[in-house]
């Protein structure tokens, strides 16, 4: 009984604000993806607009209306060129920004300090300055319609640069001095040091990354104008236009399968992402 009275002690006035402004943030976030869900799994012929979808009444026309995307339009092939696009970025996006940020942050060379002001200024300029000259050393390149033409340009991310650099410089002096005494090279520094110590931020970078190239839009539909080549984005987008005459439960349908891959991304690593923000903003 007196932990009982112990804990109501606790509630104030504030810690109840907090929470109510938490459940009206999670309401706001989430009753959009439960919404698309029900409209799926609803029974068709009924406007959305009419009868609000709060729950799922028709388990076997959700089913209907997936099997009539996946069989109909080339979401399956979508699927596997957006996992492709976005493992490849990833991967050259961790490769290329730690070992930009293992010579940046540990290392002292010439021009070392005007080459990091340069990459950061760079985040000053917007995606849509660049669109064009990269399209046009892509196009020069005969990379069009390709995969390397998808990845290539986005594997340089000043974004990861900074991020990783600002971890590393955590990393002790002494624990590389001790490496090289013991023989180790420059790469085995890398390696076996740099790299297991900044697994945090790594794996951060990487759920980063795969949010933003997952949902990436504008670069596909420049670069690939084949439907082979086509990103899960542009296949939505073909059930978005406004002459198409979609219905809005195989509209909703689309939306969801695309939504899919990265809700359940973000549901097993939101503890490395937290942890790995909590950790960067304590760095450097």
């Amino acid at each position: 009984m007196t932990g009982l009275k112990r804990n109501f002690s606790r509630i104030t006035p504030w810690s109840v604000a907090k929470w109510a402004a938490a459940l009206c943030i999670a309401f706001v976030m989430v009753f959009p993806i439960w919404w698309m869900f029900n409209v799926v799994f609803a029974d068709p012929g009924v406007p959305a607009s009419l009868n609000p979808r709060l729950y799922p009444t028709s388990l076997s026309a959700g089913i209907e209306n997936i099997k009539q995307v996946l069989s109909e339009t080339g979401f399956l092939r979508a699927y596997y060129i957006s996992v492709a696009y976005t493992v490849l970025t990833i991967a050259g996006v961790l490769l290329i920004g730690s070992m930009a940020a293992f010579e940046f942050a540990l290392f002292r060379f010439p021009g070392a300090r005007i080459l990091f002001a340069l990459v950061m200024l760079s985040l000053m300029v917007p995606t849509a300055a660049t669109l064009i000259p990269t399209y046009l050393v892509v196009a020069k390149l005969g990379w069009l319609n390709t995969m390397q033409g998808l990845v290539v340009p986005g594997l340089a991310s000043a974004f990861g640069l900074f991020m990783l650099t600002q971890f590393m410089k955590s990393i002790p002096q002494e624990m590389l001095e001790a490496a090289r005494l013991d023989g180790a090279t420059h790469f085995q520094l890398y390696w076996f040091i740099a790299l297991p110590l900044s697994k945090t931020a790594l794996v951060t970078l990487a759920i980063l990354t795969f949010m933003k190239t997952w949902g990436n839009f504008i670069w596909p539909l420049v670069i690939s104008q084949k439907p082979e080549l086509f990103t899960v984005s542009q296949v939505v987008s073909l059930f978005n236009a406004p002459l198409s005459h979609t219905t809005v439960d195989v509209v909703m349908t689309a939306n969801l399968l695309a939504a899919i891959p990265p809700l359940v991304f973000f549901l097993i690593f939101q503890r490395q992402i937290v942890e790995g923000i909590a950790s960067s903003g304590t760095k450097g």
